[in-house]
Protein backbone atom coordinates (compact mmCIF):
# COMPACT_ATOMS: atom_id res chain seq x y z
CA UNK A 1 0.00 0.00 0.00
CA UNK A 2 2.82 2.20 -0.67
CA UNK A 3 1.28 4.45 -3.20
CA UNK A 4 -1.77 5.24 -0.86
CA UNK A 5 -1.68 8.09 2.33
CA UNK A 6 -2.76 5.00 4.39
CA UNK A 7 -3.69 7.04 7.62
CA UNK A 8 -5.71 9.49 5.34
CA UNK A 9 -7.18 6.54 3.64
CA UNK A 10 -8.61 4.52 6.34
CA UNK A 11 -10.24 7.86 7.75
CA UNK A 12 -11.75 8.60 4.39
CA UNK A 13 -13.06 5.09 4.47
CA UNK A 14 -14.08 5.47 7.96
CA UNK A 15 -15.79 8.96 6.81
CA UNK A 16 -17.66 7.18 3.60
CA UNK A 17 -18.96 4.01 5.30
CA UNK A 18 -20.54 2.31 2.91
CA UNK A 19 -20.25 5.16 -0.05
CA UNK A 20 -16.61 4.14 -0.19
CA UNK A 21 -16.22 1.27 -2.69
CA UNK A 22 -18.61 3.22 -4.88
CA UNK A 23 -16.00 6.25 -4.95
CA UNK A 24 -13.01 3.61 -5.60
CA UNK A 25 -14.97 2.04 -8.43
CA UNK A 26 -16.18 5.70 -9.82
CA UNK A 27 -12.57 6.89 -9.28
CA UNK A 28 -11.09 3.83 -11.08
CA UNK A 29 -13.33 3.98 -14.13
CA UNK A 30 -13.04 7.56 -14.49
CA UNK A 31 -8.78 7.19 -14.08
CA UNK A 32 -8.73 4.23 -16.34
CA UNK A 33 -9.51 6.48 -19.42
CA UNK A 34 -7.78 9.60 -18.51
CA UNK A 35 -4.39 7.67 -17.87
CA UNK A 36 -5.34 6.71 -21.25
CA UNK A 37 -6.32 9.70 -22.56
CA UNK A 38 -3.07 11.95 -21.13
CA UNK A 39 -0.62 9.12 -23.27
CA UNK A 40 -2.48 10.28 -26.36
CA UNK A 41 -2.78 13.62 -25.68
CA UNK A 42 1.32 13.61 -24.88
CA UNK A 43 1.62 11.76 -28.31
CA UNK A 44 -0.50 14.13 -29.81
CA UNK A 45 1.29 17.24 -28.50
CA UNK A 46 -1.43 18.61 -27.06
CA UNK A 47 -0.51 20.69 -24.77
CA UNK A 48 -3.75 22.60 -23.56
CA UNK A 49 -5.75 19.39 -22.92
CA UNK A 50 -3.38 17.71 -21.97
CA UNK A 51 -2.64 20.41 -18.81
CA UNK A 52 -6.72 19.93 -18.75
CA UNK A 53 -6.82 15.89 -18.33
CA UNK A 54 -3.62 16.16 -15.80
CA UNK A 55 -5.30 18.94 -13.95
CA UNK A 56 -8.43 16.70 -13.23
CA UNK A 57 -6.62 12.96 -12.57
CA UNK A 58 -4.11 15.20 -10.10
CA UNK A 59 -7.69 16.22 -8.05
CA UNK A 60 -9.20 12.95 -8.46
CA UNK A 61 -6.19 11.24 -7.35
CA UNK A 62 -5.83 13.57 -4.35
CA UNK A 63 -9.24 12.89 -3.48
CA UNK A 64 -8.66 9.35 -2.88
CA UNK A 65 -5.54 9.12 -1.02
CA UNK A 66 -2.75 9.13 -4.09
CA UNK A 67 -0.43 12.06 -3.38
CA UNK A 68 2.27 10.28 -5.17
CA UNK A 69 0.48 9.83 -8.20
CA UNK A 70 -1.24 12.93 -7.72
CA UNK A 71 2.44 14.71 -7.42
CA UNK A 72 3.52 13.32 -11.35
CA UNK A 73 0.22 14.41 -12.79
CA UNK A 74 1.22 18.15 -11.29
CA UNK A 75 4.48 17.75 -13.03
CA UNK A 76 3.03 16.74 -16.01
CA UNK A 77 0.40 19.62 -15.68
CA UNK A 78 3.16 22.55 -15.68
CA UNK A 79 4.80 20.90 -18.16
CA UNK A 80 2.01 21.20 -20.41
CA UNK A 81 1.04 24.96 -18.65
CA UNK A 82 4.24 25.48 -20.21
CA UNK A 83 4.20 24.15 -23.51
CA UNK A 84 7.40 21.74 -22.34
CA UNK A 85 5.94 18.82 -23.77
CA UNK A 86 9.81 17.15 -24.84
CA UNK A 87 11.17 14.92 -22.46
CA UNK A 88 8.26 14.04 -20.93
CA UNK A 89 7.92 10.52 -21.83
CA UNK A 90 9.63 9.51 -18.46
CA UNK A 91 7.00 11.48 -16.10
CA UNK A 92 3.87 9.37 -18.58
CA UNK A 93 5.27 5.91 -17.78
CA UNK A 94 6.00 6.93 -14.33
CA UNK A 95 2.16 7.85 -14.06
CA UNK A 96 1.12 4.89 -15.64
CA UNK A 97 3.05 2.45 -13.62
CA UNK A 98 2.10 4.72 -10.12
CA UNK A 99 -1.06 4.18 -11.40
CA UNK A 100 -1.40 0.92 -11.64
CA UNK A 101 -0.14 0.62 -8.56
CA UNK A 102 -2.75 3.13 -6.82
CA UNK A 103 -5.54 0.82 -8.99
CA UNK A 104 -4.15 -2.12 -6.95
CA UNK A 105 -3.77 -1.01 -3.62
CA UNK A 106 -7.33 0.61 -3.93
CA UNK A 107 -9.15 -2.86 -5.11
CA UNK A 108 -7.51 -4.27 -2.06
CA UNK A 109 -9.60 -2.43 0.10
CA UNK A 110 -12.83 -2.66 -1.53
CA UNK A 111 -15.18 -4.66 0.06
Amino acid sequence: MDALDIEAITTLREIMDDEFDDLIDIYIRDADERVLAIRALYESHDAATLRMTTHSFKGASSNVCALGLAKIAQSIENAAHSGQLEGLDASIELLETTYQEVRHDLLALHS
